[in-house]
């Protein structure tokens, strides 16, 4: 899951906060240039936002054999859990 979805990192509460405000600075900007209505913006902001989050987050990332359950779920489901990941590429 990781050498294909490559998170960066294990839980959302890792992910730091000026990642998540430069993203909901983007965000928004993009809400703004594709017109949406100012009353829509915070909901719009925070849903892509959250997208962000489950993205670069393994445990909030649908799992790749089974879209309908996350990472945490399947870990759950199996009794053990994710401290920590290294991920490699070729070339790297």
């Amino acid at each position: 899951h990781i050498a294909a979805f490559a998170p960066k990192f294990v839980h959302r509460d890792d992910v730091p906060a000026d990642l998540i405000e430069n993203e909901r600075r983007i965000a928004e900007e993009t809400a703004r240039e594709e017109g949406k209505p100012e009353a829509s913006l915070t909901k719009i902001v925070e849903g892509r936002v959250t997208g962000f989050v489950k993205e670069v987050s393994l445990l909030e990332q649908a799992f790749a054999k089974d879209a309908k359950k996350t990472v945490k779920q399947i870990l759950d489901e199996a009794g053990t859990a994710v401290k920590a990941f290294h991920r490699f590429r070729v070339g790297q």
